[in-house]
């Protein structure tokens, strides 16, 4: 059986994505061991090594793709399974185009552990500043702003995309949504009877070795130190707009005999945000950057030193909560907090407008109450679980009624697939 996971931007530096790709391989391992697994990735090398899995290039993201290998890979796959992440708002038109191409030769499709904010992405879905809006602002005036020539066309495009969401997942032949928010988001695009609410896949991830884990000398001081130990990523993705009320803040916990851990969950753009937001920390001495590219499995360990984290990145809180340590989050969309819901707790404001005052409330009450945190996080966690374990039933089913179809052997391009 041929397996091809893809939609997602696997091998882009993205930590939370590779810890949702590596325990949805094994989940398919547990399901169909003999299973061919192609990951379509930007960092084939270490993802087949690490893996041992087949690697194709990223198909649907720049830079360019072929378009011709992507259409041969989804028809000589038994299933492709969209394997993540928030892909329904922040990118849809591409994992919905392989989908389309998947249903077209008779792949079976499987959209799994994908999760949508309750709004599409503004930067694809609000038209940018140019030429184009300029001139429908102009029209909009001639009609004495009675229409608006701009939101209609912002909204014309987003509902094709809604209508293409409801098209393809009611094709799929399995649709297991991360959250019952997402199932709420789907079902406002329209009628998708069939998808049913699990779980992400990293929510299974088990944490490094400590002893296997390299750490610097500063690293080890401050994660080995007796003081409180705060962990911190904002996502440069989307950069708080308040940096200077941020970096007081953490100036006032440092000065407090805390100690303020940078865990970026992307070892490029975070990290570098992340050196730059402690270069103007007066209290830098108290503080530490864990640098170099990490494994999931490493930044679950680390995060599990740590008597809180803070994050905008949503799969820092995922992999804390696994390990019951409290969190705090920062929406950046609705998917944040939709996964502190079960948890009774409310974000820290957005990116946009932070509240300070109710994160310092929430830090002191979540370190001084860690124990009924735990009690909260260990239930959060197994309902999660079960619901993932729910979803692989079916999932299971689904590949035991698929086998090895006739007709899919193939060769893509001069490789044989």
């Amino acid at each position: 059986m041929k397996i091809l996971l893809g939609g997602v931007p696997f091998g882009r530096n993205n930590v939370g994505d590779e810890a949702i790709l590596e325990c949805i391989v094994g989940i398919i391992r547990d399901i169909r061991p003999e299973a061919t697994i192609t990951v379509s990735t930007d960092d084939p090398d270490a993802t087949a090594a690490k893996l041992g899995v087949e690697t194709v290039q990223l198909f649907g993201f720049e830079p360019p793709f072929s378009q011709t290998l992507m259409e041969e890979c989804l028809a000589v796959s038994d299933v492709f399974i969209w394997a993540g992440a928030t892909g329904l708002s922040d990118y849809p038109e591409i994992p919905l185009a392989m989908l389309e191409i998947a249903h077209r030769t008779g792949t079976k499709t499987v959209v799994w552990g994908v999760g949508m904010n309750d709004e599409l992405n503004p930067v694809m879905y609000r038209l940018q500043p140019g030429k184009r809006r300029t001139l429908l602002n102009i029209l909009s005036r001639l009609t004495l702003r009675r229409i608006d020539f701009t939101r209609r066309m912002e909204q014309e495009s987003e509902d094709r995309t809604r209508n293409k969401i409801v098209e393809q997942l009611n094709a799929a032949d399995l649709v297991m949504l991360r959250d019952p928010e997402t199932l709420t988001a789907v079902h406002a695009c329209g009628d998708v009877p069939g998808a049913m609410v699990g779980a992400d896949s990293a929510e299974l991830l088990l944490p490094e070795t400590w002893e296997d884990i390299r750490l610097s000398a500063p690293e080890k001081e401050i994660l080995g130190s007796d003081a409180r130990k705060i962990g911190l990523c904002i996502s440069a993705q989307r950069q708080l707009v308040h940096e200077r009320e941020l970096i007081d803040f953490l100036d006032r916990l440092a000065e407090s005999q805390h100690r303020i851990v940078f865990l970026p969950m992307n070892p490029l753009t975070d990290a570098e945000l992340m050196k730059k937001l402690r270069g103007r920390m007066k209290n830098r001495d108290h503080s530490v950057v864990i640098e170099g590219r990490r494994e999931p499995r490493e930044i679950l360990a680390i995060a599990g030193r740590l008597d809180l984290v803070i994050s905008s990145r949503l799969h820092l809180l995922i992999l804390a909560s696994i390990l019951h340590v409290p969190i705090i989050g920062i929406s950046r969309g609705s998917k944040v907090d939709n996964f502190l819901a079960p948890f009774g707790q409310m974000s820290a404001g957005t990116v946009d407008q932070c509240d300070f005052d109710h994160m310092q409330s929430e830090l002191d009450r979540l370190i001084e109450c860690r124990a009924e945190f735990k009690v909260v996080s260990a239930a959060v966690h197994e309902m999660l679980l079960q619901r993932l374990d729910i979803a692989k039933g079916k999932l299971a089913a689904l590949l035991e009624s698929v086998g090895n179809r006739a007709g899919r052997t193939g060769h893509v391009g001069k490789e044989k697939y």
